[in-house]
């Protein structure tokens, strides 16, 4: 009986390991180009963690409210990653013109159906070399509900003390069908500062 027990036991061991063999975890920052099929591309330095939260732009004009989330091991399909996610609110002279706020509690059936979403941890090449000499940043695709597809870029700051964001918003591509009008995105493009709420 003995026996059979340690058969099990080391049976058990050694598929576990084996399992572990073929899910390796690599970190965010280390992932280039291909994907390796069931890896967890894990935010290992918490990377992400800083960007959690509600950030709010108020000039008096124009009103922008970003909610990011962090999610973990996140299924693609093909490899698990962590991720940010997230929703936003938009406001010209105190008219909203889209808010997705309520996508953060809803049960969606991919993580890429939230209007931001993105993990690419950038060194270089940084939009706001005009503003600081910290090169990181985090690179988010951002989908507005008319259409339109941008490229989010985002640091974290201080402003006055507080926590806060810098955003670069660029891009807006939308496809028009000839003798259409094309467009315009709904947020600006440019860069714009955001508190943490």
């Amino acid at each position: 009986m003995k026996t059979i027990k340690l058969f099990i036991i080391l049976t058990i061991v050694a598929l576990s390991i084996q399992c572990k063999a073929q899910s390796p975890i690599v970190s965010l920052e280390d992932r280039r180009g291909t994907r390796v099929e069931n890896a967890y591309y894990k935010d290992t330095n918490d990377l992400l963690n800083p960007f959690d939260g509600t950030w709010v732009l108020d000039d008096g004009v124009h009103y922008l409210k970003i909610v990011f989330q962090k999610k973990t091991m996140v299924h693609t399909g093909n490899y698990y990653q962590d991720l940010l996610i997230g929703e936003f609110q938009y406001k010209e002279n105190g008219v909203e013109l889209v808010n997705t706020l309520n996508k953060l509690t809803e049960t969606l059936p991919n993580m890429y159906h939230h209007n931001i979403h993105g993990n690419h941890i950038r060194t270089s090449l940084s939009p706001f070399d005009d503003y600081t000499t910290d090169n990181f940043y985090i690179d988010l695709t951002m989908g507005e509900p008319n259409g339109f597809g941008s490229s989010l870029y985002v640091r974290t700051t201080t402003i006055n003390g507080q926590e806060a964001i810098q955003i670069f918003k660029y891009g807006g591509i939308k496809t028009v069908l000839p003798g259409e009008t094309p467009l315009e995105p709904i947020i600006p493009n440019g860069f714009h500062y955001l508190v943490k709420e």
